[in-house]
């Protein structure tokens, strides 16, 4: 891909472990369906995809998103998302120390979910960085479940995080507290969220939710992941509308 060719980031988090509040610790990563159906999405809208992670470590799925418990049962999209989700090139994302020369060409921001962007987004000054960025040049930027973890990301310890203020959806604590690990996660998003100036929305638990706030775009759970890779690439269009011809602007 060129330097100029306008393209789509997805921002992965590299956590391998998810440090849980009884002290134990579980393998941990991006929840397959929520990176790849955006992914599918994307690519089937004709944009360039680049993977980025803070420091250019590599990314994993999650081994929980591939679990039947988490399927409702479903043994065939078990094997298709097992077997789609090894196609995604997540050993060699860019580090986000070296992203500078390409921003000029960045037109919008995905970061999904699984419990790995718990552990690293959130304290990440390059994931600050990035959504600064894109907040001051009104590039959009979407969050999936538990993706939005990033959100708590700030350029530095003395400036505030660029999108508090905004609506934004996660994975409810309620939906949290419905799954194996109940009683044991590090903290609930959704509350240190809004204890950081953001306002959250709750939809029906395990129901699809989109969120949109100016450029800042969220789902509450897997199920959204869908519905708001569209309303994403909707905004995309939009700008191409405004700014000139297919995925040149």
């Amino acid at each position: 891909m060129l330097a100029t060719q306008p393209f789509l980031a997805i921002l992965l988090s590299s956590a391998t472990s998810l440090r849980l509040a009884d002290g134990t610790a579980i393998a941990t990563g991006i929840w397959a369906e929520e990176l790849l159906t955006p992914w599918t999405e994307f690519r089937a809208a004709g944009w360039p995809v680049l993977f980025l992670s803070p420091e250019g470590a590599p990314a994993s799925i999650d081994p929980q998103s591939l679990d039947l418990e988490n399927l409702q049962g479903d043994a065939e999209k078990q094997r298709h998302l097992a077997l789609e989700s090894a196609t995604i090139p997540l050993d060699n994302p860019i580090s986000l120390y070296k992203i500078a020369p390409l921003l000029p060409a960045l037109r919008g921001v995905f970061v999904p979910g699984g419990n790995g962007p718990l552990m690293d987004l959130p304290e990440s000054e390059t994931v600050g960085i990035l959504l600064q960025h894109c907040r001051d040049r009104q590039i959009p930027v979407a969050t999936l479940c538990h993706g939005a973890a990033a959100l708590l990301a700030r350029p530095a310890a003395s400036q505030d995080r660029p999108f508090a203020g905004f609506q934004v959806s996660c994975f409810q604590k309620l939906e949290e507290e419905q799954t194996s690990l109940a009683g044991r996660w590090p903290y609930h998003l959704e509350e240190r969220l809004r204890a950081n100036a953001f306002q959250v929305l709750r939809g029906e638990p395990w129901q699809a939710q989109v969120c949109k706030d100016r450029t800042l775009f969220s789902g509450q759970n897997p199920v959204s992941a869908l519905p708001l890779a569209r309303a994403f690439l909707e905004s995309l269009e939009e700008n191409r509308r405004h700014r000139g011809s297919r995925h040149g602007y």
